[in-house]
């Protein structure tokens, strides 16, 4: 039976990577349509940011976005003992699942574990683009062939940014008649999922009108500029 460290982090991994999970809107093509990617991520949006809401650090280059969580967990010996998937090695914590090493701290019995999650929400590549549109940042995550998962990061004001994921809107029918809808899913256990394939201009309008990234964003507070990245 998998320990309660195992289990807390575990759920928590769930909640801070999300590179795996399918979004609710899919893109036929990148966003905007006929704009040309940019080779990097301009300096303005480089640095390093504070998330409030979930403690989290963003690390911005100029090449890709990498999001790090840090939490500790308290363990103990007795219960890395009974667990065939833990072992404590040279004072460090090996969690066969991840193959992977944390520093631990002994408190008698009791060992508090350092865990550090990194997520690259985004890296330029050929799977990954970024596009310019009206002062904001489109990246845009190649799902397969056909499908693009989008994202806005937008600059609030110098020391602040968001990123917005796109959101079946609640007037689905206003967005029904600015470009054609098209349900990929919709079934009692699985998630709702449309397909879009706007033009430039309809994305334009889109967007405009806050039908898909409004009020689905995260912000972050610049701590510094970022003149080189920082692991």
């Amino acid at each position: 039976m998998k320990t309660k460290f195992i289990g807390i982090v575990g759920f928590l991994a769930g909640i801070f990577l999300t590179v795996s999970c399918q979004p609710p809107v899919v893109f036929g093509e990148p966003q905007p349509a006929d704009v040309e990617p940019l080779t990097y991520i301009p300096k303005d949006y480089r640095g390093i940011y504070w998330c409030m809401v979930d403690s989290a650090s963003l690390y911005i280059d100029d090449q890709s976005l990498v999001r790090r969580k840090e939490f500790f967990i308290k363990t103990t010996k007795s219960e890395i003992d009974e667990d065939p998937d833990l072992e404590l090695i040279n004072g460090q914590l090996y969690v066969k699942d991840w193959e992977g090493f944390f520093p631990t701290t002994e408190k008698g019995d009791t060992l508090i574990s350092q865990i550090i999650m990194r997520d690259t929400i985004f890296k330029i590549n050929d799977d990954q683009m970024v596009k310019p549109f009206k002062g904001h940042l489109i990246l845009n995550l190649k799902l397969n062939d056909n499908a693009w998962d989008v994202m806005v990061v937008s600059r609030k004001t110098d020391a602040l940014i968001t990123i917005a994921t796109a959101k079946i809107p609640e007037n689905i029918a206003q967005l029904d008649s600015i470009t054609p809808i098209k349900s990929l899913r919709s079934t009692d256990s699985v998630q709702t999922q449309i397909y879009l394939k706007p033009t430039a201009l309809e994305f334009a309008r889109i967007f405009d009108k806050g039908l898909l990234f409004d009020g689905s964003c995260m912000e972050y507070e610049r701590i510094f500029p970022l003149k080189q990245f920082v692991n």
